[in-house]
């Protein structure tokens, strides 16, 4: 039998050199040594995310469950046999933990100076071990319930999820990451333990370890743990595209007018070019609307914009999205005007060698700056098949050009559609 190796890659622009092997059971573990920090950061990625709510499973059957139950099932895996926690067993190692679910992933985090492989042993304990129990799911949801109130009493959150509803209406975007209030409420133990047994599988996984750890002891840690055979899973469906919401405002209770402008494009991607592809996109988003543009500038000294303007990119192969969020006083006349400038995009007077130039200096700047939080490294890190990585974007910066820009501003824009969304005070 042939033993497993961990394969090493040098990032000659950080110069860092990683780790990796994909086990005989499917799961892909990634190291990262970093002997200059005291710490230790470790992450378990399990590919399921909000929107996995419509599947076909292994065995062929279509299957739909309640929104949010990804997210569900974060929450109530932290639980061990007797009403124990995992949590808490962390915390008598002397380590933080912490869980989070996003659109396609849910990741399990822990952070050390000590005690790194019984934190693995936990870690692992998280994404093998089903302990739910009926009493607990029903208590479970009184909680998320007051989880989803929160986030929908907060402008901000309730200001992009809302944008995001309507740029994907009748898909599992148009829900919370947390769910709707009913569909916390037909969440049943047997669906969790269904979701469970379909996508927390080995090969469905990613470990990632970065900081201040032994590199050869941890490399035999997961060698000596690779048993069982890899269940491999059918592809994920991608998102339904039905017909935007155009325009929507409601009231809430704050200081200054909301805005949020969403554009989905409607052009297919390929998995390998999604990280490229998304650096690139939010270049030329920086160069119209960042601060360093020449547009931004004036909407700031006029007092129409100020610093709370972002911009969220969402990049993969099953639904693509870019949206601005801003505070502002002005919200129908800046919507239209930023609306005009993202069609026009390739005369825009801020789309330019120079100031692209500009914006991969401050990318390159961010990047480096990032690089000394190994939390950043940690959440930040993604390693799918043929794709890019976070290290990766060295090389993809230096090797951008104006054409490049622009060739992926027309893929995303000319096949896309746009939604505005505006809260409003009371």
């Amino acid at each position: 039998m042939t033993r497993v190796t961990f394969q090493e890659k040098f990032y000659p622009a950080v110069k860092e050199t990683l780790y990796q092997a994909t086990l005989k059971n499917g799961l892909t573990v990634t190291l990262l040594p970093k002997n200059d920090f005291n710490e230790v950061y470790g992450v378990a990625t399990v590919q399921v995310g909000s929107v996995d709510t419509k599947f076909t499973a292994r065995n062929g059957k279509k299957e739909e469950y309640p929104s949010g139950i990804a997210h569900f099932l974060e929450h109530k895996l932290f639980e061990r046999e007797n009403s124990e926690d995992i949590m808490a067993a962390f915390t008598k190692l002397g380590a933080d933990s912490n869980a989070f679910t996003s659109f396609t992933n849910t990741s399990y985090l822990f952070s050390t100076s000590d005690n790194v492989a019984e934190c693995l042993d936990l870690l692992d304990e998280l994404v093998t071990s089903f302990n739910i129990t009926e009493e607990s799911v029903e208590r479970e949801k009184d909680i998320i319930q007051q989880e989803r109130e929160m986030y929908q009493d907060d402008p901000d959150s309730c200001l992009f999820f809302k944008t995001l509803a309507n740029l994907y209406p009748e898909s599992p975007l148009a829900s919370d990451i947390v769910g709707t209030e009913n569909s916390i409420e037909d969440i049943r133990l047997e669906d969790l333990q269904d979701n469970f047994d379909e996508f927390y599988t080995p090969v469905n996984s990613h470990i990632f370890l970065v900081g201040n750890f032994d590199l050869e002891l941890i490399q035999n840690y997961f060698l000596q743990k690779d048993v069982g055979v890899c269940i491999v899973q059918n592809p994920r469906e991608t998102i339904a595209l039905h017909p935007v919401k155009k325009v929507e405002s409601i009231r809430m209770d704050v200081a200054s007018p909301k805005l949020a402008i969403g554009v989905r494009t409607n052009a297919e991607m390929e998995s390998k070019d999604c990280y490229r592809y998304g650096v690139l996109l939010k270049a030329l988003f920086s160069m119209m609307f960042g601060w360093t543009s020449k547009r931004f500038q004036s909407l700031y000294e006029t007092g129409k914009l100020d610093s709370s303007l972002s911009m969220e990119v969402e990049i993969n192969h099953r639904f693509n999205f870019l949206m601005l969020t801003m505070d502002t006083k002005e919200p129908v006349a800046i919507s239209h005007q930023f609306r005009k400038a993202i069609k026009n995009f390739v005369t825009d007077p801020d789309v330019s060698e120079e100031h692209l130039d500009l914006i991969k200096s401050e990318i390159y700047g961010e990047f480096i700056h990032n690089l000394n939080s190994l939390e950043f490294i940690a959440t930040q890190y993604q390693s799918h098949v043929d794709e890019s990585t976070l290290f990766d974007l060295p090389k993809i910066i230096q090797e951008m050009t104006l054409e490049d820009v622009l060739e992926v501003g027309h893929h995303f824009i000319d096949n896309s559609e746009m939604v505005e969304f505006t809260i409003f005070p009371l």
